[in-house]
């Protein structure tokens, strides 16, 4: 996981410094514009930003507190997080509860049924915004405000997520998720989707990322992606060309699928 921080970071860092090459070739001969190295240097200074976080570790500020939501008996859940800043890790093993785990600089929960649905909304509560801007260098991302917990894999879920600077991990394998959203900005993105939710669908918008999706074997993809300056790279040994997108052959008849539609800015992802 660290290591794929560190990789990600670099991975900008290299595409930052490409496009900022590519800009001043175009630049020989015509009127010079400004606006024309904004993005190269928002990668550049992204992948630094998670380099710097990579590497200074270990310095910790911020309470983490262990906090459970009960299941209430519903029969499925609709879960909000809204994470500014730190590493997420989301998995499975919250057998008699809806959620369980450790949350750095403390948990705002609020929840209620609808009819027999259980909807959650998850934020950090110490939101002092000068750890995001400064947090690597300030706190690394080692425990300052890092939650890491555990859903319940017997239930549906619906799972929507709002990050900002921040890595996050996403280990779904077990899990029932049948609806996936991910509003992210300045992040290191790995998820593992589901292998038996029958259908999931992914939708993803983010601004300057590194993201990487792992759809397990036997689990047929549908896959989109919009980019304005991104490298993307799918296995299209798997999921062949169709269109604008890729398309597992099996897609129609298959009893577990995903469909995935991602829209980003610019840095890379890499779907597998």
């Amino acid at each position: 996981m660290r290591r794929w921080s560190f990789v990600a970071g670099a991975l900008l860092i290299v595409l930052g410094i490409f496009a900022l090459l590519q800009v001043a070739l175009n630049a020989i001969g015509i009127s010079f514009r400004i606006w024309a190295i904004f993005w190269p240097l928002v990668l550049i200074g992204l992948g630094a930003w998670i380099v710097m976080g990579f590497t200074r570790r270990g310095y910790r500020s911020v309470e983490s507190e262990r906090a459970s939501v009960p299941l209430e008996g519903a029969a499925e859940a609709a879960i909000t997080v809204r994470h500014g800043a730190g590493r997420l890790l989301i998995g499975a093993g919250a057998e008699d509860q809806l959620l369980t785990g450790s949350f750095g600089g403390g948990l705002d929960v609020s929840r209620r049924m609808d009819s027999s649905k259980l909807v959650v909304d998850m934020r950090v509560r110490d939101r002092d915004f000068s750890r995001y801007f400064f947090g690597p260098w300030n706190h690394g991302w080692a425990g300052a405000l890092d939650w890491d917990f555990q859903l319940n894999r017997n239930v549906p879920l619906s799972l929507r997520l709002e990050t900002g600077a921040s890595e996050t991990r996403l280990s779904l394998l077990d899990l029932k998720v049948r609806d996936l959203s991910l509003k992210t900005g300045a992040s290191s993105t790995m998820v593992d989707l589901p292998v038996a939710a029958g259908f999931t669908r992914m939708t993803v918008e983010s601004g300057a990322a590194a993201m990487r999706i792992h759809v397990p074997q036997g689990v047929a993809a549908s896959i989109n992606v919009k980019s304005a300056l991104a490298g993307i790279r799918v296995d299209t040994m798997r999921f062949p060309r169709s269109g604008n997108g890729y398309v597992s052959s099996d897609y129609a008849q298959a009893a577990n699928k995903v469909e995935i539609f991602i829209e980003t800015g610019v840095g890379s992802v890499d779907i597998s």
